[in-house]
């Protein structure tokens, strides 16, 4: 099952007054003992005049932002994050060369299959909640950078990705990226990959940001005038080296 824990702008954003009657997606009726709920954590802010609604699912912080929904439309939120979600996954798996299309969408429909009912309760968690603030941060600058949000399809899937490529900690824990945790989560539980084979894609993912950013560094190195004789210079074309040589697919 899946679990939305709502805040308290969550739960008002899911609730409206038709004809003097309060109508609300959140029931906090206790789940069956032996349910063990995909929780995900829902906060709801006001920007330009848009309902913005925040998921981040828990253990992985991976986020998805949803805007522009009526004031208590849980169907057309509950559409857009199965969509949303199914996409991400397929893309990610896709990215990292960690299945191939078939076993990809094998694992998916498990994923769907298991969390097909929902449930929205009251309640957060402050760790979680800090991350979605900071969430929230970027779309506001996102907005204030482009005077819009972007739009609940291809545009939002972009600025999730976005969102999930930075790097998250819990408590002064390791730091790590949400989308690449929810990725190993789904593999394990979801396409029965063992632990070593995810250690390997972890360290495989490493890489390849690491390649990325040594990349990045001497574009720019190179923009800058950066002369080749310099130790710097050379010092990046060493990580790239290093990169490239650990980053390959084996």
């Amino acid at each position: 099952m899946l679990l939305f824990r709502c805040t308290k702008d969550a739960t008002a954003a899911l609730t409206t007054t038709r004809k003097g009657a309060v109508q609300s997606w959140v029931d906090n009726t206790p789940l069956p003992d032996d349910v063990q709920p995909w929780v995900w954590q829902l906060h709801a802010v006001k920007i330009a005049r848009q309902n913005v609604l925040v998921a981040m699912q828990t253990e992985t912080r991976f986020a998805m932002v949803f805007w522009g929904l009526k004031k208590g439309d849980g169907e057309t939120l509950l559409r857009l994050f199965y969509e949303r979600l199914a996409n991400h996954l397929l893309w990610q798996a896709e990215d990292a060369v960690a299945l191939d299309k078939a076993a990809s969408q094998a694992m998916l429909d498990r994923l769907l299959q298991k969390h097909t009912g929902f449930r929205f309760h009251t309640g957060s968690n402050c760790s979680v909640q800090t991350h979605i603030n900071e969430v929230v941060h970027c779309c506001r600058d996102a907005v204030a950078d482009n005077g819009c949000l972007p739009d609940n399809r291809e545009e939002a899937a972009g600025f999730d990705e976005f969102l999930n490529q930075g790097i998250r900690s819990v408590k002064g824990g390791a730091y790590f990226q949400p989308a690449e945790e929810l990725l190993c989560a789904c593999l394990r539980d979801f396409a029965g990959m063992a632990e070593p084979d995810i250690a390997k894609l972890r360290e495989r993912l490493k890489a390849q940001r690491r390649q990325a950013l040594a990349q990045s560094m001497l574009q720019h190195a190179e923009i800058e005038g950066m002369p080749e004789d310099d130790p710097a210079h050379a010092l990046m074309m060493q990580l790239l080296a290093q990169a490239q040589g650990k980053g390959r697919l084996h």
